[in-house]
This record gives C-alpha cells, structure tokens and sequence, in this order.
C-alpha cells in the first residue's frame, strides 16, 4: 500500500548552484520542466525536484502557480518583490529549505478534493494546507516573524504535488561549524537541519486537515476519560474490592515512603507498578468490558486510517500504543489517589490511637473508667475504633508504653535531623 501523503524535505547552503537556479528562475513566465519524481525512492538522484526549479512557474497547462502565505497569485512586480527576498536570503547566508509534499490522486478523490474525469484539484482547498502545514513549521521552527516562503501546485507527475521553499532574508537561528569535505576546513553556517518532529508535524497536519478525525477523536478521548470518571463518581474502592484487595496491598508494600512520590510515572515506584497496571486491568474487565470493547475497535479504526495516509512503512500503530499508554497512565495515578487517601487515613488513625492512649495515661484509675464509658459506644467512629484498641493495648505493662513513647519521641528527633 502506497501513502497517501508524502513529505521530501532537503536544505541547500547559500552559495549553492540550486540555491541561484530557483532565484534565476523565479520570475521567468516560460521556465517549464515536465519532470518525474519517484517518491519512493531515497536516492538523491530520484528526488530530482529540487534541482529543477524552473517547474515552478505559471503556465497555462497548470504545471505550476505560484503562491505565498498570503498570496494565491503573484503578479509581476509581487514576484519580483519574492525575488529581492530570496536574494536578501543568500546574501545574508540564509539556508533555503525546499519540501515536496506529495499526494495519492485516488485518495485525494476519496476525499473529494481530486475529479479524476478532469484531471483538477480543488486548488482552494490545498493552498489552505499548505499555509497550515507551513505555519505549524515555522512555529516549531522559531521562524514564524522571520521567513518567507513560496509554493506551487503540480500536476505533471503521477501523483499531485506542491513544492515549497522557505528563507530567511534576515536569519535569526543559531551558527555553527560547519567541516568542508571537500577542502577539509571548518567554517561558520547557520543552522539549516530541522527537528525531525518538525517534519513529522508537517506530515500530520497535511493529512489531518484533509482527513478531519477530530470527532473520531474525540469519541476515543471521551472512552478513555470515562473510565476514570466512572470511578470517582461511583466512588468505587479498589482497596477493598474482592478482586484488587490484595493487589492493593502489595503495590502499597512497594511504593517509596515519600507519598509525594506516588506519581505513576516515576521510577520510583517501578516495583509497584506491576501490582498497579494488574489492578487496572481488573477493573476494566469488571466494570468496563464494553467500554474497553468500543475503544479498541475505535482504535483499529484510526490505525487503519493512518496506515492508507502514511503507508506500511510508517509506524501507523503509533496512536493506538499511545491512547492505551494513555489508559494506564490515567487509570494508575487514579489507584494512586486511592493509596495516597488510605495510606493518609491510615496514618491518620493511628495518631489519634496515640492521642487517645496518651489522654488515657493521663487520667487517675477512677477517670479512666469514665474515659471508657464515654467513648465505648456512640460517636465518633475514630475514637470507638480507637477505644477497643485501648483495651488491648492495656494488657501491655507500663514499660511497654514508656519504651514505645520513647522510641516515638526518638523517631521525632532523627526527622527533625
């Protein structure tokens, strides 16, 4: 299966041969070239495009149209005005990035942008692309107030294509050395490759302006959200569910002591995490089978559309791995909510036991049958629990409290240290 949607990108230095082609015949009305690009191909010979830079000039058989961010058509004098900004570019050293992005015509048609009976494109419609694709570029680039560039459409090969070519008449990215090969001697450039996510940004805004998923999306995102929704709000307790009770346990057994730790993502917790994503995997079975059902067709879905946009090349399985990488994530720090409350309540529980004991060591042998009547019943649920407690620790000698409330005391100290 061949992609849908292709992107050729290359630079060319200042004082290259290529770079003075495209100024020379940027503004000549009969530079025409029929060329063929094999898009498969990786060798530079194949990607002849750009070296042939009279293909993109008007004509009257549509080989090629010039146009800019805010342009669909540029006159004589406006070419001319293009013209000085990329001889500007060169004189100032500025790199020039050229992309072919290049498209199935069976596909465009699916998608009701290519008449196949006529041979056209809705030209409207794939200016709008570029000007977003080229946007999303210079935004991740830094060059969004510092580059021009310019575009044509083709269709003289076998598949649609657009060629596109960026400057910076004044440029602002970082120099570095650069080792001439040729004469094995290092000299100052500015920096002209672009981040590989760049390219693939680019790659992905083509295809989804085009392919609007947005609503396919989204149904995906409301699945995976639901999931955790549905936990808060039916304040399920996966510590004392039947099925994740022990889980439970051991994963609090691993986690660090520091709570601020309890974060699904850090290492820190990487003994744990087993337990966790086993407990996830429960509750998603026990109270979302459906739901888990419905997001993985939805996912296949999307990875089949990826797949005809990009080819089987691509890693098109991507945003299926990472939607239920997603899930995990999302239903583990919502598990480690839960542990962070009850290792908190715990905590809690037994510093009120010490309150109450120590209010209980307080009183005289009289009070201290009051102090059982009073609280060995109604009220709070704490100090009933804390009460029966009581009772047995009574059975501990007068040593036993005293060398415990010392070694609290001790415990106090080496954390004030």
């Amino acid at each position: 299966m061949s992609p849908a949607v292709v992107l050729r990108s290359k630079f060319v230095t200042p004082g290259s041969s290529t770079f003075n082609d495209y100024i020379n015949y940027m503004d000549r009305e009969d530079a025409k070239q029929h060329v063929r690009m094999d898009t498969s191909s990786d060798k530079e010979n194949d990607f002849n495009v750009f070296y042939n830079f009279m293909d993109y000039m008007d004509d009257e058989e549509k080989q090629g149209e010039l146009f800019t961010s805010s342009k669909d058509r540029l006159d004589g004098k406006e070419k001319q005005t293009v013209k000085e900004q990329f001889q500007l570019a060169q004189q100032n050293e500025s790199p020039m990035w050229q992309d072919v992005i290049s498209f199935d015509n069976e596909w465009l048609a699916k998608q009701g942008l290519y008449d196949e009976a006529t041979h056209t494109v809705d030209e409207t419609k794939i200016r709008s692309i570029v000007r977003e694709t080229m946007q999303a570029m210079l935004q991740a680039e830094g060059m969004q107030q510092s580059a021009v560039w310019t575009a044509s459409l083709h269709y003289n090969t076998d598949n649609i294509h657009v060629h596109v070519a960026t400057v910076e008449p004044h440029p602002t990215r970082e120099r570095m050395n650069v080792l001439d090969k040729d004469s094995n001697t290092w000299h100052e450039e500015y920096r002209a490759k672009r981040k590989p996510k760049t390219l693939d940004k680019m790659k992905s805004k083509v295809a989804n302006v085009i392919l609007d998923r947005t609503h396919e999306r989204n149904k995906v995102d409301e699945l995976l959200r639901g999931t955790i929704r549905y936990k808060k709000e039916n304040n399920i307790s996966l510590s004392s569910f039947q099925k994740t009770e022990t889980l439970f346990k051991e994963a609090m057994n691993h986690l660090p002591d520091d709570r601020k730790q309890w974060r699904y993502g850090y290492q820190s917790i990487n003994e744990a995490r087993p337990y966790i994503d086993e407990i996830t995997k429960v509750y998603l079975e026990q109270f979302h089978p459906e739901e888990i059902q419905a997001l993985k067709t939805k996912l296949d879905e999307e990875v089949d559309v990826m797949k005809e946009m990009y080819g089987e090349e691509s890693d098109y399985q991507q945003y299926k791995d990472t939607k239920l990488d997603d899930l995990k994530k999302r239903m583990g720090n919502a598990i480690l909510t839960e542990m962070r409350a009850v290792d908190k309540e715990e905590k809690m529980s037994v510093f009120k036991q010490k309150i109450v004991i120590g209010q209980f060591h307080a009183l005289d042998k009289e009070n201290q049958q009051s102090f059982f009547q009073r609280y060995n019943g109604k009220g709070n649920r704490d100090l009933h629990v804390s009460v029966i407690r009581l009772k047995q620790a009574m059975r501990k000698t007068f040593h036993d409290y005293k060398r415990e409330r010392d070694m609290d005391e001790f415990d106090r100290m080496m954390e004030k240290n």
